[in-house]
């Protein structure tokens, strides 16, 4: 995988510490990455296009994975409710809170259509800026998407009449079948064999942290199919949270000719490892990890990274969402990112590059087959 930068993935890592260090210059509007290393091929130089893979950030967690005419998402997030007057830490909407829905508008305007062919949507937890927008992207533009996610998931997205009415379309996958330190978990393969991924049993970090005394938001299970869609962000439960290590494939015969690492919550370690005999099989090309609470778990990310050793790494779930996303970006509060780029340095390995982006840039890579 060639690491050649174009000019618009913008400034070096010297201004991470500039914006995250100052309270009065908290809005990103520059693509950061890490200097001398770069990530992804430069826009013309990546080869042959049946071997580029694109990876476009959306903000929050979601990310769209596209190869050829194939595509994969995260669970996307545009909605970003406001909760005005409370504040992110507020205890008043924790408890009750206001009805919060997807904002359809704000969907349409920001998911690319490309994102329509996706044959997947994979959800790690299910919070609400992780979930919330799931139900209406999958019944409105990815509609013939495949949602994989913990059992919670499935209970949650049941609420939704369309998808209940097709329940095929949520697959849950339970915890014997995920992988872990130990165990290499089980397959599952989209629809159109383009993709295959495991998914890995992982944890979430304390919403925030009081010396030794963490908090997590909504951190309970669901049991139960819902009989309609939560309404408020304390309803949309954590669940059984879960990273993934997803394969782009070839067309045939398949064969993995790029690897992604992803995350959407940061673990205590080694929750969210993958077992050595998945890593010996085939190196990590990227690590997609998130930014937020990270501080609130020991050795994160450095402790995973030195285990990936991956050959680069892309930060999301940096940014505020309690801020429209039609604004410019700011960090969030739940974000240390001048540690968290510290921890990168430390366990980065040699030629490896890092980029912290702005929602909808996309980096592209060229696909191999080797390891």
């Amino acid at each position: 995988m060639r690491r050649v930068i174009g000019l618009e993935l913008g400034t070096v890592a010297s201004a991470l510490i500039v914006v995250a260090g100052c309270r009065g210059a908290n809005i990103v509007r520059h693509q950061i990455v890490s200097a001398p290393h770069a990530v992804g091929c430069a826009p013309g130089s990546c080869g042959d296009p049946r071997d580029v893979v694109s990876v476009t950030y959306l903000g929050i967690s979601g990310i769209l994975v596209e190869h050829g005419d194939h595509a994969l998402l995260t669970a996307p997030f545009f909605t970003n409710p406001r909760f005005a007057g409370r504040g992110p830490y507020g205890f008043q909407w924790l408890r009750s809170g206001p009805r919060i829905a997807p904002d359809s508008g704000i969907i349409e305007r920001l998911l690319p259509r490309s994102a329509d062919r996706a044959s997947v949507i994979l959800v790690g937890h299910g919070h609400y800026d992780h979930l919330l927008d799931v139900p209406y992207v999958a019944t409105h533009r990815t509609k013939s998407a495949v949602i994989f996610g913990g059992p919670s998931v499935r209970h949650m997205l049941m609420g939704d009449p369309d998808l209940r009415s097709a329940p095929n379309r949520v697959v849950s996958i339970p915890v014997d079948r995920a992988g872990d330190q130990a165990r290499d978990g089980d397959w599952f393969y989209s629809s159109d064999s383009a993709f295959r991924f495991v998914a890995l049993i992982a944890g979430h970090a304390p919403t925030y942290k009081i010396g030794g005394l963490g908090f997590t938001f909504a951190a309970a299970k669901v049991r139960t199919d819902r009989d309609s869609l939560p309404h408020t962000a304390a309803q949309w439960k954590l669940g059984e949270p879960y990273a993934f290590l997803i394969d782009v494939l070839s067309d045939p015969p398949r064969r993995a000719i790029f690897r992604i690492y992803f995350q959407d919550a940061p673990s205590e370690p080694p929750l969210g490892f993958p077992s050595a005999t998945l890593l010996a099989a085939r190196r990590v090309d990227l690590a997609i990890l998130c930014a937020a609470t990270s501080s609130n778990v020991t050795g994160a990310p450095d402790s995973l990274v030195r285990v990936l050793r991956p050959a680069a790494v892309m930060v999301t779930h940096w940014e505020s969402f309690f801020r429209s996303p039609l604004l410019a970006p700011s960090i969030s509060r739940a974000t240390d990112l001048r540690e968290f780029a510290r921890s990168l340095r430390r366990s980065l390995p040699p030629g490896a590059g890092w980029v912290m982006p702005l929602p909808r840039q996309t980096i592209r890579f060229t696909a191999t087959e080797r390891l």
